[in-house]
């Protein structure tokens, strides 16, 4: 019997990837029922569905396939299980030596235990999409019990499997009626994955954009809470401000809630209105959010509506929001107040009933410093921390796999297994988990790029140890956009109490985080433990004596004396709600 083989590594093959069940009755040949054997036709076995698929001239993927995934049931060698597995290999090895067979082995015992089976299929297929990056999936749901070909459907159809992807399924040639010998199958339904998956805001592209955020992934108490808030404040027509560093996903995050929102028309799934401050010019902006008419500016050469319109009955994405001219940012407070607005060389109000969703990585001060108060309410209503992910370091172990299948497609390198027997996952989360990470998301995308191109070296390829190796170096590289840059104070102290409750030792971090300020970190940590029992004594009623050894008045110095406490105290002003 195959197992599981995950050296296999093709650069440039394109072609479709068989993914099915092993039919028990009828792989590799049918069988009769009474008596087990095969079914002869003019002294020949007919074919099952597999080798229907595979070989028959009338299947469209006839000679095209030759990586196949078969998924079978554990079952004891004496078993009819095993039998038609291993019976299957043999027969398609005799019709193609070169075919690479993979064999995944479900431990369940109940072929009709819907839950069991997608527990199941849910593991494997974000594995087998990431090893078959870019490639399409030929789901086979013909063999296997209905509850197997049930949840094949469902997982197709909702979009839980990720595209390329397709759903078949195979004929006997007694029931073709004039059809193909493999038929695609499709019910049509457009679900909210398939759509967000889809959806991309105008004008504003970052790195993370492509990384799905699915609360059902998250590992962490802080993300999971985070998107129930998100999801609480979607369904309200109020601005809601995304506060995070560079890299955290706040577009991601943008569409998500709109995504979730009464505020989507699906039409501009696509493309829907967002705009990116930093890119524009005062005037260019003004123009490009209220439109304009002929001739009101040289080069106005027809009448233009702009995304204040286009996201009437939608939702507005400003990013960058910090970079916003005063002067506009006085023309949007009666756009989000009176859902009003004056194209350029109009005189005529007009109307759009949108939803604001602004976004900046600047710290509060600075945001404080370059908006006008009355606009800083008004966009501030509802706010939403975005973590660094040193904070929720444990989401590494999803994220990771994700960034780096995504990478490699975006570089335009096609691997059968993007993985090997050798690869040192466990080495790059746990490195990547010790790391500041400054550059959060992007700093995942720079390992991997860096990996890759470690792999792919047309003259001197690296080993996989090498390449991660040469990969993780890249986090502590020079780079313009500040991913190798000394981290702030409050990010040493953050790393530090991370490896004391981890026990791990400080070599690593110390060549990250340079000469250390002792001083701050102490009284970064010091601060933190007076916030929280501080707040642990006013959540539990309970006198600050029966939590610890000094006094309230000693807790309130700590506070008093932390570093950076004028940025916890604007931050807490934008956001009552503030993560420390």
């Amino acid at each position: 019997m195959e197992s599981n083989n995950y050296g296999t590594f093709v650069v440039s093959d394109h072609s479709p990837v068989l993914v099915s069940w092993v039919a028990v009755n009828n792989d590799p040949y049918e069988r009769e029922r009474a008596t087990a054997q095969y079914r002869l036709v003019q002294n020949q076995p007919v074919p099952g569905p597999t080798l229907t698929l595979l070989y028959d001239q009338a299947s469209p993927y006839a000679g095209r396939i030759h990586d196949v995934v078969l998924f079978s049931g554990n079952a004891p060698t004496a078993s009819r299980e095993y039998r038609a597995l291993t019976e299957t290999l043999d027969s398609l090895r005799s019709h193609d030596p070169e075919i690479n067979i993979t064999v995944e082995q479900w431990d369940g015992e109940d072929p009709t235990d819907h839950r069991g089976i997608f527990t199941f299929l849910s593991q494997r297929m974000p594995i087998l999409r990431q090893r078959f990056a870019g490639r399409e999936l030929v789901i086979h749901i013909s063999p296997g019990t209905p509850s197997m070909q049930t949840i094949w459907v469902l997982m197709g159809e909702t979009g839980f499997i990720e595209p390329p992807v397709q759903l078949v399924k195979s004929y006997r040639k007694e029931e073709r009626y004039g059809r193909a010998a493999v038929v695609p199958v499709s019910l049509g339904i457009d679900t909210f994955y398939k759509a967000y998956r889809r959806s991309r805001p105008a004008q504003v592209s970052a790195e993370e954009q492509g990384i799905l955020w699915d609360p059902a992934r998250f590992r962490t108490n802080r993300m999971r809470q985070l998107f129930a808030e998100a999801r609480r404040y979607a369904q309200l027509n109020v601005p809601v401000l995304l506060l995070g560093e560079r890299g955290t996903g706040k577009t991601t995050l943008a569409s998500w809630i709109r995504m979730n929102s009464p505020f989507r028309r699906e039409e501009q799934d696509a493309h829907w209105p967002a705009v990116a401050c930093g890119q524009y010019s005062p005037e260019t902006m003004r123009a490009e959010l209220f439109g304009y008419l002929k001739g009101s500016f040289t080069g106005a050469t027809r009448d233009t509506e702009g995304l204040l319109a286009a996201a009437n009955g939608d939702t507005l994405f400003l990013d960058e929001v910090g970079d916003i001219s005063p002067d506009l940012q006085r023309l949007l407070i009666k756009a989000v107040e009176e859902k009003q607005y004056l194209p350029l060389g109009n005189d005529r109000p007009k109307h759009s009933n949108f939803r604001l969703i602004t976004a900046t990585n600047l710290e509060s001060d600075e945001l404080r410093r370059r908006l006008h108060p009355d606009f800083l309410d008004r966009i501030s209503l509802l706010v939403l921390q975005l973590p660094a992910l040193r904070d929720i370091s444990e989401e590494l172990r999803w994220l990771w796999p994700d960034v780096y299948r995504q990478a490699a497609q975006r570089c335009g390198v096609t691997e059968a297994t993007l993985h090997s027997e050798d690869w040192p996952d466990q080495q790059v989360i746990n490195s990547l988990a010790r790391h500041p990470l400054p550059g959060n998301l992007r700093d995942l995308f720079r390992v991997a790029y860096r990996i890759l191109s470690a792999r792919h070296d047309p003259v001197e390829p690296l080993k996989w140890t090498e390449a991660v190796d040469y990969g993780l170096e890249g986090l502590d590289s020079p780079s313009p956009c500040g991913s190798g840059a000394s981290p702030k104070p409050a990010v040493a102290s953050q790393a530090i109490a991370r490896a004391f409750a981890e026990t791990q030792p400080l070599d690593h971090l110390l060549q990250q985080l340079g000469r250390l300020d002792t001083g701050r970190i102490e009284k970064d940590l010091k601060a933190f433990l007076a916030r929280e029992l501080r707040r642990c004594a006013r959540t539990y009623q309970k006198p600050i004596n029966e939590l610890c050894d000094v006094s309230e008045r000693t807790l309130r110095t700590w506070v008093l004396d932390e570093p950076n406490r004028k940025d916890v105290a604007d931050h807490r002003q934008i956001n009552s709600e503030s993560v420390a």
